[in-house]
């Protein structure tokens, strides 16, 4: 399915009418007959549009520089989502937005529509969005996505502090599982992010990209975000790999003081069987004529026991 909008003079995005497409044309989930309309009326390969439905598409440009009106340009970027996985833990993947840049058309296309879109429609952003000009139009989507990827980093770095809390208590692999997805979530930020240097140089070298002082700006302000985004997945990774480390050995420590603690109760509760079986046998024992004999192996066995825990707590297997 998909939506027309444009600015109106007020400079809101405003919906178009039903079946009028003017400067912005928004796609999702798209069909194989609204792809096979499109690419013919827009005179682009349907791959410009199937390839959002690869979760795998890395961020790529195709003719990026040319003229639009004689061939559609497409910018593909990866935007951070946050899903649950199978497990229950929380997971950052990347998903694919296409930018199509034609003649006089914007076309954004995502088989989820992504939180960011649905607020510059709602003209809910802190830049007011201009479906007239692309190039600021391709920019400001840029520096969405930018600071996505900051804000969710952001939210992992507070979930690894609160992880940091949970050392001296962890017993189970729990805290690992949940390291582990935050981790991968990280390997799934850093290709994104590698991925999209190489179309932010090229808008670098593109004039229309690069001439007005709010495109430079703006395209300056983006490519500054994902250095930081990068720089914060270095050391988050870093932060993790040590976390996981120490979790792996903290919870190898507690389990082994857990042990050491269960062998010194066995022990101390070995010395009653014991005592008591060698005087339970059916033979002449000492003392089983002597009156209180009961008594006195139980006095015995209390001593011997107190006697076994006060050396076991001195050695510290208490």
């Amino acid at each position: 399915m998909y939506q027309s909008y444009h600015t109106d003079s007020d400079g809101k995005i405003v919906v178009d009418e039903k079946d009028q497409i003017t400067d912005w044309l928004h796609v999702a989930k798209s069909t194989d007959e609204e792809i096979e309309q499109l690419s013919k009326k827009f005179h682009f390969p349907k791959d410009f549009l199937t390839s959002v439905k690869d979760p795998d598409e890395v961020a790529r440009q195709e003719k990026l520089g040319m003229d639009p009106a004689k061939e559609p340009n497409l910018i593909v970027f990866n935007y951070p989502y946050k899903e649950t996985n199978e497990l229950g833990y929380d997971e950052y993947i990347t998903i694919p937005l296409a930018i199509i840049l034609t003649e006089h058309t914007i076309i954004t296309t995502a088989e989820k529509t992504p939180f960011f879109i649905d607020k510059m429609i709602r003209n809910q952003t802190d830049n007011p969005i201009n479906t007239k000009n692309p190039e600021q139009f391709v920019l400001e989507v840029a520096w969405q996505i930018s600071s996505l990827y900051i804000f969710y980093l952001k939210e992992i770095v507070k979930k690894t502090e609160a992880m940091e809390q949970q050392l001296t208590r962890s017993t189970e692999n729990e805290q690992l599982f949940a390291l582990m997805s935050l981790q991968k979530s990280l390997v799934y930020f850093n290709s994104s992010i590698e991925a999209s240097h190489p179309i932010f140089n090229e808008l670098k070298e593109i004039e229309v990209f690069t001439q007005h002082p709010e495109n430079r700006s703006l395209l300056h302000d983006v490519i500054v975000e994902n250095r930081q985004a990068e720089v914060m997945i270095k050391e988050t990774n870093q932060l993790l790999t040590q976390i996981s480390a120490v979790f792996s050995s903290v919870i190898s420590n507690n389990l082994n003081n857990i042990m050491k603690f269960l062998t010194s109760i066995t022990i101390v509760l070995t010395i009653p069987t014991i005592i008591g079986g060698l005087w339970g046998m059916n033979v002449n024992l000492p003392i089983d004529d002597t009156p209180g004999a009961f008594w006195i192996m139980m006095f015995l066995i209390v001593v011997v026991s107190i006697f076994t825990t006060w050396v076991l707590k001195k050695h510290n297997y208490f």
